[in-house]
């Protein structure tokens, strides 16, 4: 019999129909931790958007440097926006009957008092801010650990919102200082420039107080002898008053006496006219009325009195006018009466009619004589308040001359301030502009920074998927299971070529060669369906295959082994044993060091540890420069594989004699 014949165990499998199926099985036996396991676990972190959590919002709300905040309000639409859980907007009573019966993993409260414990920061009593997290151990151990995690989740949420949000009120006022600082460095520098020139001013400004003082001292005297002539025409205005109001009386008067002038006048017209007629008969009787004017001429002059004898001259005088002008001297006299009615005529015209020279000049004048009383009369009332006003200004200009004395006074002590204030404003300005430098500026986006000053960054290897992460784990597991029931098919060593005396090693191989076959299918059809089905891309994909099948190959002397060693029935016990040891030893899915002691020691010898490490370099990569477990792993899984059949050829040749527990085994698994 060839050691390297192997076709005789697996012929046996090629009868019937059950035979078949049975190794189909299996081949495909591994499957339940290679494939089915890892396909369930895929991405349970990805698929969190489907956990149903309740929400509630019990936030009251506060007031914050006079706006309204409502923390919950933003919390909880940030949450509901996020997508990475399915979250539900409950009330309390809806929320602990969710819980409790399983329709929500757990629940999430924001308390009345979440916006005040936010915005306490600005208070004299700062607290944290809590947040209410509620679970049910019976709704799932995993359940309540996702749910933890969400609500690392929610806690960074809310970090980031409302830490941000408060830094930044806390950030503006300190960058506010910062440049309201830099700002009254500038100011203070222009104040000092300012004072620098105000105090020049100043100094000039006392000069010209002084100046000023001098010209309002000459102003007030020259104020009240403004007074005084301001009285003295008041009186004289007054006077001129008395006056014009008697030529505008006389005037009147003049007016009237020229009517009764022009009356008379057209009197004299008419008698004038009335005497022409009768001035012929006149004539006659001219002569007749001469001689007792004649006779008593003679008489005066008989008299010898100078005064008798100048009335005597005068009487010859008048009797020679009549004589020679008199009627009876013909038409002369009549031609001169009628010139003296038309002389009358005229007088009675210039008296009486408003249009005749005379009259119109009359009426103008009395006119003229009424307006000037008017006139001089409110010049009178304008004097007197001209003398009211000049008084006052006379004393305002004595108190004006007063306070410019005074302000000679402040303008010299103004002067020797701004001088001292020249000096501190230059001061100030270097000073504020030292604080200035010395407080610190915050950019914009500061506050990001502050509320959450460490923020995650990826520089290797990307965060896997769930799945991704446990296979190595469950390559280990299916392939050490499948390593286990082929044995409960094939013989762990071949009876016939051990009694025939040859190698024990032969016997062995003879039934370690057909499983290597079963084995690497089992590998192949394994890496078949993670890679195919489930898109589990390996770095190295070949060598995925090749590390899976010497892993397979590794357990199959690993189990073939211990059955050599203890027999069937005790093998296959210890095979599900040492199996269940080597996964929790592993380090698959916690690290070692988070595990007790006795799993810790035997980590360092787990067959499974390895294959987890190989295949766990093979998917994510191999950093050759700095690890080296991936040969560790191939050295190790050789070292144990050749242990195991050293082991195996040592129980065949022991299992050379037959003992009665051969014959009738106590128990059969």
């Amino acid at each position: 019999m060839s050691t390297f014949h192997i076709g005789s165990e697996l012929r046996r499998f090629s009868r019937g129909k059950l035979p078949p199926l049975a190794l189909a099985v299996i081949m495909l036996l591994p499957l339940l931790f290679g494939g089915l396991f890892v396909w369930s676990y895929w991405d349970p972190i990805g698929r969190l958007n489907n956990l149903p959590v309740a929400v509630i919002n019990s936030d009251e709300g506060a007031e914050v440097n006079g706006e309204e905040l409502n923390a919950g309000d933003l919390i909880v639409e940030k949450l509901l926006a996020s997508g990475a859980v399915d979250f539900h907007e409950t009330t309390v009573e809806e929320a602990q009957e969710g819980v409790a019966n399983g329709t929500y993993y757990f629940a999430i409260e924001f308390p009345e008092d979440f916006s005040q414990a936010v915005s306490s920061v600005n208070t004299d009593n700062p607290h944290h801010a809590t947040m209410n997290a509620v679970f049910n151990n019976t709704n799932g151990l995993l359940g309540t650990a996702l749910g933890n995690q969400v609500v690392n989740q929610v806690l960074m949420i809310v970090n980031e919102n409302l830490g941000e949000k408060l830094v930044d009120q806390l950030l503006v006022g300190f960058s506010t200082i910062k440049d309201n600082l830099s700002k009254a460095g500038d100011g203070a520098k222009q104040l000092a420039d300012g004072a620098h020139t105000a105090t020049d001013g100043a100094q000039k400004l006392d000069g010209g107080a002084g100046t000023l003082a001098d010209g309002l001292i000459t102003a007030d005297d020259a104020a009240h002898q403004l007074a005084d002539g301001a009285e003295t025409l008041s009186t004289n205005l007054n006077t001129a008053a008395g006056a014009s109001q008697s030529l505008a009386d006389g005037l009147s008067q003049l007016n009237a006496a020229t009517d009764r002038l022009g009356a008379g006048a057209g009197q004299i017209s008419e008698g004038v006219t009335k005497l022409t007629g009768p001035a012929a008969t006149v004539a006659g009787e001219q002569e007749e009325a001469l001689t007792p004017l004649i006779n008593l001429a003679a008489q005066l002059r008989s008299l010898n009195i100078p005064q008798a004898t100048d009335l005597a001259q005068q009487a010859d005088a008048i009797v020679w006018n009549i004589r020679n002008q008199g009627l009876g001297n013909g038409d002369d006299a009549i031609s001169k009466l009628n010139q003296l009615s038309a002389g009358a005529q005229e007088l009675h015209r210039q008296l009486t009619d408003p249009t005749a020279e005379y009259r119109a000049g009359l009426n103008k004048a009395t006119d003229g004589a009424r307006q000037l009383s008017e006139g001089v009369h409110k010049l009178s009332d304008g004097s007197e308040r001209l003398v009211v006003g000049s008084r006052k200004l006379a004393d305002g200009t004595s108190k004006l001359a007063q306070g410019a004395q005074q302000l000679t006074v402040g303008a010299n002590q103004l002067a020797s301030g701004m001088v001292r204030l020249d000096e501190g404003s230059g001061e100030l300005s270097l000073k504020l502009n030292q604080g200035a430098e010395q407080v610190p500026g915050f950019a914009d986006g500061a506050s990001a920074s502050f509320a959450t000053p460490v923020k995650e960054q990826q520089t290797k290897d990307e965060l896997s998927l769930f799945g991704v992460g446990l296979a190595p784990m469950f390559i280990s597991i299916g392939l050490f299971m499948g390593a286990t029931v082929i044995f409960m098919l094939l013989r762990p060593s071949q009876r016939r070529a051990i009694d025939s005396g040859a190698v024990p090693i032969r016997g062995v191989m003879a039934s370690y060669l057909p499983a290597i076959v079963v084995g690497i299918a089992q590998a192949t059809i394994m890496f078949c369906v993670q890679r195919f089905a489930l898109g589990l891309h390996a770095v190295h994909e070949l060598g995925l295959w090749a590390s899976m099948c010497l892993i397979s190959v590794a357990f199959i002397a690993i189990t073939q082994g211990l059955n050599n060693i203890f027999g069937a029935t005790v093998g296959r016990v210890l095979c599900l044993g040492l199996m269940t040891l080597q996964i929790v030893s592993s380090g698959g899915l916690y690290p070692p060091e988070t595990q007790p002691t006795p799993l810790r020691w035997f980590h360092t010898i787990d067959p499974m540890t390895y294959s987890v490490n190989l295949t766990r370099e093979i998917i994510f990569g191999i950093d050759a420069a700095y690890d080296d477990r991936a040969i560790e792993a191939v050295l190790f899984l050789v070292v144990v594989m050749a242990l195991f059949l050293t082991a195996s050829g040592l129980s065949a040749r022991r299992d050379r004699r037959w003992k009665m527990k051969d014959f009738r085994p106590e128990v059969s698994v």
